[in-house]
């Protein structure tokens, strides 16, 4: 009967050991999956805030980039002059179609190159391709106000050219094409600098004669719509006559 006692009760202590064991190996196993659920939801977690990361950064790194290709913007292929041959020029209404093109020519050509213009007709995108060339300086200003600096050439060609814009403004335009014209001829005469003025057909009105040629006078009228323009390019070509004449200004 003792024996039988003894044996129920190593029974008994070897069941609560399997039995704790149990709940140790379960317990752990639990412990373990929270473990690694939590881990798994981290680093979800941290992928999702490295991806919210690289597409907050993305727009700057477009930034950055488009700021180093401007830095190392590669322009046209401009000729070397010496110094003694490279002229310093300026370009009235060098931003407009005409003026921008002559800009390409005489840059690639290596000469130093001044574009002033207001921007009522002309555009910045059209000679924005020089922005930061040793060659090259784009000057805002409007041809009415004087201007210093030192040149060797001036093309004029500063004046709204077509009729809806140049009748926007009539005595803006009349402005330009007179005092504009006044203020490069005195720029001209100051540093000794030749001139070449843009003139147009529009000087003989509505002409009688076909084709012009330089004896014809014109038929033109002084108050009509397109005035402004005609008799503005009509005055700055006297007053380049009377330079030329006066002071020995070389006009073209």
């Amino acid at each position: 009967m003792m024996r039988m006692h003894w044996l129920i009760t190593v029974i008994n202590r070897r069941i609560m050991k399997l039995l704790v064991a149990l709940g140790l190996i379960a317990y752990i196993a639990s412990v373990w999956g929270t473990y690694t659920n939590m881990r798994s939801i981290q680093e979800h977690s941290e992928l999702k805030i490295e991806q919210r990361i690289d597409e907050a950064v993305a727009p700057l790194r477009e930034k950055i980039r488009d700021l180093e290709l401007s830095l190392t913007q590669k322009y046209p292929p401009v000729k070397f002059l010496s110094e003694k041959d490279r002229k310093r020029i300026l370009i009235t209404g060098g931003a407009g179609f005409v003026g921008s093109h002559l800009t390409d020519k005489l840059m690639m050509d290596g000469h130093e190159v001044t574009v002033v213009d207001n921007f009522f007709t002309g555009r910045k995108r059209n000679v924005e391709h020089w922005i930061g060339h040793e060659n090259f300086e784009l000057i805002n200003h409007d041809v009415v106000e004087p201007l210093y600096i030192e040149v060797d050439q001036i093309y004029h060609l500063a004046s709204p050219a077509s009729p809806p814009n140049y009748m926007y403004n009539p005595i803006k335009t009349l402005k330009t094409n007179t005092i504009g014209t006044l203020n490069m001829l005195g720029l001209a005469k100051r540093v000794g600098a030749r001139l070449l003025l843009a003139s147009t057909s529009e000087v003989y009105g509505d002409p009688e004669v076909h084709p012009q040629n330089e004896d014809y006078w014109g038929h033109v009228n002084p108050i009509g719509p397109r005035a402004c323009y005609d008799e503005g390019k009509r005055v700055a070509e006297t007053m380049c006559y009377a330079y030329m004449k006066q002071v020995c200004l070389i006009v073209f």
